[in-house]
C-alpha cells in the first residue's frame, strides 16, 4: 500500500506591512523544521515599505531605495506570492487573489488567515482632493512628492506673472498627526535649503503652510510637548492654521470648510485613513470599518481567522480598561509576533497569550536638528535630543542590517552634504499599449477576469454571446473608434461576452488602474467626446442630423434592392419618481452613485456601483452588486438576479424607478418609422456611402447650402432636452442637450453680473432624460429651493436655483414644442406627417 502524504496546515497571511512581516518572521522559526506546517504571504508589492521614513525619502534625507526592503528577503522559509487580494470567503475558507500581470485568478485554501492589510487613503468626500492632492502612503508618493516639489521651484524660477508665482511657491500640508507634522519639516527644509540655487527665489516668497483641523497639532502626545513643535515649526517659517479644516482642490486652489482658499499647485494630504476595500463586503464583527477581534487577535465568532495593526480593533491587556491599541508601527510589530505565538499554540495546542503591551513612547521630527518625544516614566524629550532620539530609535527598527548601514550612511552625510535637487524623470514613454490580432482570434472569452480596456485602431471585431446550450450569438460589430471591455471593468464582474476578430484588428489598450483613472474623470471626458461629436456631425450625411434608435429599421422592400431586416427589438424603460423616462437601450446597465454609472442616482444611501440591469433579448433582470443598503424590487430586497416586469418598482436607496415594457415590435416616440420618408433616407444613404454623397442627400444639399448661408443651423434638440432658465428681470436662458455652464466670467454660456458668483459658478448637463445641477467647487455655493447643493441634482419643474444674489427658475420646454420652422428637418416632418398619422403615432 502506497503511504499518503499527511495534509499539511495552510497559513495565509494577507498584507506585508510591519504587522504581517512580524507575524511571518515568527511562525517561520516556530516552524522551521515542521514540513507539516506551509506558511504563505500574499502582497501586491513584492517590498516592504518603512512607513515611518517615508517623510524624509520624499524631501531627500534619506535616498528613496532605503526606506524599502524585499520582502522574500525579510522572511525566509516562508512562501510569497505577488498578487492581488480580490475576495475572502470565510465559510469555504477560500482567498482569492489575481495576478497584476495576467489577471488570472487563483484561489487559495487556508486553514488559518491573517488579515494584515493595514489602511488605505480615502479622500472620496472631498471634491477634487483625490486629484489634485498627493498622499505619503506609498514608496511611488515619496517620490512622486519631490519631483513635484522640485518641478515646482522650477517653473516659478522662470514665470513672469506674479500670481502664479505665489501659488507655485505656496506648498500646503493637510493633517496635523504625526505623519502631516514629519512631512511638513521635512518639505520645509527641501524647499529652504533648495532655493540657494534659485536666484531669483528669495526665502520670503515661499510659503509653507500646514492645515489642521483640531485646536493643536499632535492630538495624541500632551499640551506641552505638542505646544513646543507648534512654536517650532512657526520659528523655522511654517505657517500652522489650527481651526482650518480642508474642504475641497482644484488644480490651482486648496479649498477650506467656511470658502477660505489657499492659491496653491502642491497639496499633500496626511489625512483620510479607511480600511481596504476587500474588507468592506467581508461579513465579520466590525468597529468603524474596522475588524474587530478578541484579546488573542482571533476574529469574534470565526475560529482560524485572525487580525492585527491597522485593520484591527485590538484590545490592550497593558491598559487599565484594556482599550484598543492605536494603529502605529511599535504596536504592529508586538501584534505579530503575539499572533505568531497564539497560532502556533493553536496549531500544535499550547496556551494562548492575550496581547499586553505598553508602548515604548512617542516621538516626532519637526524639522532638522528638531524634535519631540513623550517617554515611558513621563520622561520628555525636546530639541536636539528629541531628534536624536528620533533617528536613533527609527534606525534601530530599519527591516535588515543592510538597510540600517545604509540609511545610517544617508544620515551622517547629510551633515556634510547638500540635498540633491536632481528631479527624476519617471513618466513612460508610453501611457496606453497596443496589440495586434488576426481574424477569428479571440480577444477575450466571455467570463474571463476583467484587466483591460479596448478602443480599435484599425479592423473590425464581432461581439458574442455565448449560451450555456453552447449556441453564439453576435450582439454586435464594432469598427474603427469604437471601444470595448468597459463594462467588466466598472462592474468589478467578469466579462459578460466574448470579443472575437473579424478582421485583422489593432487595439489600443489601457490598463484596469489607468482605466480607473479615466472612470473617475468621466464627466470632463464626456464633454469632451460632445465637443468631437458635434465636429463630425458638420461633415456628416443629412441623416445624421435625424432622430436614430439604437436599435435597426425595418426598411420596406424596394424593386432595386431586397433586404432581410432583423426585427425590431424591444426597448423598455425606467421611470423615475419625477418622471423623466431613461431607455433601456443598452445589454448592460450599471446605476449606482458616481457619475460613471449609465444611470446616476445622487443619494447617499446609493452605493457607488449599486444595481445592474441586463439586456437578453426582449427580457430584463435586475441584478443587486453587493451594495450597502440593497436594491429592492416591490418591496422585497433580491439576493439573485430577478427578471422584471412591466410595472415593477424598483428602490435603490431612496429613489424609485418604475419598470415600463413597450409592446412587441413598437418603436420609442422619436425614432425612425418603417416605411416612412426619414427611414428611406437613412437607408438610401447607407447605400451610397461609399460615394461622395447619397443620393437624397445629394438632392437636397443645394437646400441645405442655401439654408446655411442665410442662417446657420444646428439639430434641433428633442423636446425631452430642451429647457430654459427664467429670472426675476425677466430675463429667458434657454438650454439645448449640452448643457450649460454658470459664472460671472464671458466664457460661460450663462453668464450673470453677480459680484457673488464665482468665475465658473455651477453647471447644468443633460442626462438620463433629464437635466442634473451641479456646483462647480463655487465661493458662495448653489442652493437649489433655499438647500445648498452637495451633490449633483436633478432639476424639476419650477424649481428655484440660487447663485449669488442672482435667481433663477427651471421651466422645461412646453409639451410639443418643435424647432424653428422653415428648416430641413421641417419639410422631413411634414414628409412624414402622413406615416405618423396612418400608423396612429401622436405627432411630435
Amino acid at each position: 500500500m502506497i503511504p499518503v502524504a499527511p495534509q499539511k496546515t495552510r497559513v495565509l497571511i494577507l498584507g506585508g506591512g510591519f504587522g504581517g512581516i512580524a507575524t511571518a518572521q515568527g511562525l517561520s522559526k516556530a516552524f522551521k523544521r515542521d514540513p507539516a506546517v506551509e506558511i504563505t504571504l500574499i502582497n501586491r508589492d513584492n517590498y516592504f515599505v518603512f512607513v515611518p521614513l517615508l517623510a524624509s525619502a520624499a524631501a531627500g534625507s534619506v535616498e528613496t531605495m532605503h526606506v524599502v526592503a524585499p520582502i522574500r528577503r525579510l522572511i525566509p522559509g516562508v512562501r510569497f506570492r505577488a498578487e492581488e487580494i480580490t475576495g475572502i470567503d470565510p465559510s469555504s475558507g477560500t482567498v482569492t487573489t489575481s495576478s497584476p500581470v495576467t489577471g488570472r485568478e487563483h484561489r487559495l485554501s487556508y486553514d488559518h488567515l491573517v488579515l494584515a492589510l493595514g489602511n488605505r487613503i480615502n479622500l472620496s468626500r472631498l471634491p477634487g482632493v483625490a486629484q489634485h492632492g498627493k498622499t505619503i502612503k506609498t514608496l511611488g508618493d515619496a517620490i512622486s512628492i519631490r519631483n513635484h516639489v522640485l518641478q515646482m521651484l522650477e517653473a516659478a524660477d522662470i514665470e513672469t506673472d506674479p500670481a502664479i508665482r505665489r501659488a507655485m511657491l505656496t506648498f500646503v500640508v493637510a493633517g496635523g498627526g504625526f505623519s502631516g507634522v514629519e512631512m511638513v519639516g521635512e518639505l520645509n527644509d527641501l524647499v529652504r535649503e533648495a532655493i540657494e540655487y534659485y536666484p531669483s527665489i528669495s526665502r520670503e516668497q515661499l510659503r509653507v503652510v500646514l492645515l489642521h483641523s483640531g485646536d493643536r497639532i499632535l492630538p495624541e502626545m500632551g499640551a506641552e510637548i505638542a505646544g513646543y513643535a507648534l512654536k517650532q515649526l512657526r520659528k523655522r517659517g511654517v505657517e500652522v492654521r489650527l481651526r482650518a479644516r480642508l474642504a475641497g482642490a482644484t488644480p490651482r486652489e486648496t479649498l477650506l470648510e467656511g470658502g477660505a482658499r489657499i492659491a496653491t499647485r502642491t497639496l499633500i494630504v496626511a489625512v483620510g485613513n479607511a480600511p481596504p476595500t476587500v474588507l468592506e463586503d467581508l461579513d465579520v464583527p466590525k468597529e468603524r470599518g474596522r475588524i474587530a477581534v478578541d484579546d488573542f487577535m482571533q476574529v469574534l465568532g470565526h475560529p482560524g481567522l485572525w487580525a492585527l495593526g491597522d485593520n484591527a480593533v485590538v484590545p490592550n491587556r497593558a491598559t487599565k480598561d484594556g482599550s484598543p491599541s492605536p494603529p502605529t508601527a511599535q504596536y504592529a510589530l508586538r501584534q505579530g509576533k503575539a499572533l505568531a505565538h497564539n497560532i502556533g499554540a493553536a496549531i500544535r495546542g499550547g496556551r494562548a497569550r492575550p496581547f499586553a503591551f505598553g508602548g515604548l513612547g512617542l516621538l516626532c521630527t519637526v524639522g532638522h536638528g528638531a524634535g519631540v518625544g513623550e517617554l515611558p516614566l513621563g520622561i520628555k524629550t525636546r530639541g536636539m535630543l528629541g531628534w536624536l532620539l528620533w533617528r536613533s530609535v527609527y534606525w534601530s527598527k530599519a527591516p535588515s542590517l543592510g538597510r540600517k548601514l545604509q540609511i545610517g550612511a544617508d544620515w551622517f552625510l547629510d551633515l556634510f552634504l547638500k540635498r540633491d535637487i536632481a528631479q527624476i524623470n519617471l513618466s513612460r514613454t508610453q501611457t496606453v499599449g497596443r496589440a495586434h490580432y488576426e481574424a477569428g482570434e479571440y480577444i477575450f472569452r466571455q467570463g474571463d477576469p476583467g484587466d483591460h480596456f479596448y478602443m480599435i485602431a484599425s479592423g473590425e471585431v464581432e461581439v458574442i454571446r455565448e449560451r450555456s446550450s453552447g449556441a453564439k450569438e453576435v450582439l454586435a460589430r464594432l469598427s474603427q473608434g469604437e471601444y470595448f471591455g468597459e463594462t467588466a471593468l466598472l462592474t468589478r464582474a467578469r466579462r459578460n461576452a466574448s470579443v472575437r476578430c473579424a478582421t485583422p484588428v489593432d487595439v489600443i489598450t489601457i490598463g484596469r488602474d489607468d482605466f480607473a483613472t479615466l472612470a473617475g474623470a468621466w464627466q470632463q471626458l464626456a464633454s469632451s467626446l460632445k465637443e468631437t461629436s458635434e465636429q463630425r456631425v458638420s461633415a456628416a450625411p443629412l441623416t445624421a442630423f435625424l432622430p436614430v434608435v439604437s436599435v435597426p429599421d425595418i426598411p420596406e422592400t424596394s424593386p432595386a434592392r431586397s433586404l432581410e431586416e432583423p426585427a425590431v427589438r424591444r426597448i423598455a424603460q425606467l421611470r423615475r419618481d419625477s418622471g423623466a423616462e431613461i431607455d433601456l437601450d443598452r445589454d448592460l446597465i450599471t446605476i449606482g452613485r458616481t457619475p460613471d454609472n449609465h444611470i446616476v442616482v445622487p443619494d447617499p444611501q446609493a452605493s457607488r456601483r449599486h444595481a445592474l440591469i441586463q439586456r437578453d433579448g426582449d427580457a430584463y433582470r435586475i441584478d443587486d452588486l453587493e451594495s450597502t443598503n440593497g436594491t429592492w424590487v416591490n418591496g422585497e430586497r433580491i439576493t439573485e438576479p430577478r427578471p422584471l416586469r412591466n410595472g415593477d418598482e424598483i428602490l435603490v436607496g431612496q429613489t424609485r424607478f418604475t419598470f415600463q415594457a413597450t409592446a412587441a415590435g413598437s418603436a420609442p416616440s422619436g425614432g425612425q418609422r418603417p416605411g416612412s420618408v426619414t427611414a428611406e433616407i437613412h437607408r438610401l444613404d447607407e447605400l451610397q456611402r461609399e460615394q461622395e454623397a447619397g443620393p437624397v442627400t445629394g438632392a437636397l444639399k443645394s437646400l441645405g447650402e442655401a439654408e446655411e448661408q442665410e442662417e446657420p443651423r444646428n439639430p434641433a434638440a428633442p423636446p425631452a432636452a430642451r429647457a430654459a432658465l427664467h429670472t426675476a428681470g425677466g430675463r429667458t436662458f434657454e438650454l439645448g442637450p449640452g448643457g450649460a455652464t454658470i459664472g460671472r466670467m464671458p466664457d460661460n454660456s450663462i453668464r450673470l453680473d453677480d459680484g457673488k458668483l464665482s468665475r465658473r459658478h455651477a453647471r447644468i448637463e443633460f442626462r438620463d432624460g433629464g437635466y442634473w445641477l451641479s456646483d462647480l467647487g463655487s465661493s458662495n455655493g448653489t442652493f437649489v429651493n433655499g438647500i445648498r447643493l452637495g451633490a449633483p441634482y436633478l432639476l424639476r419643474p419650477g424649481d428655484t436655483i440660487t447663485c449669488g444674489d442672482t435667481q433663477l427658475v427651471f421651466r422645461p420646454a412646453a409639451e410639443g414644442e418643435s424647432p424653428e420652422r422653415g428648416s430641413i428637418t421641417d419639410m422631413l416632418k411634414a414628409l412624414d406627417a402622413p406615416d405618423r398619422q396612418g400608423s396612429g403615432e401622436r405627432p411630435s
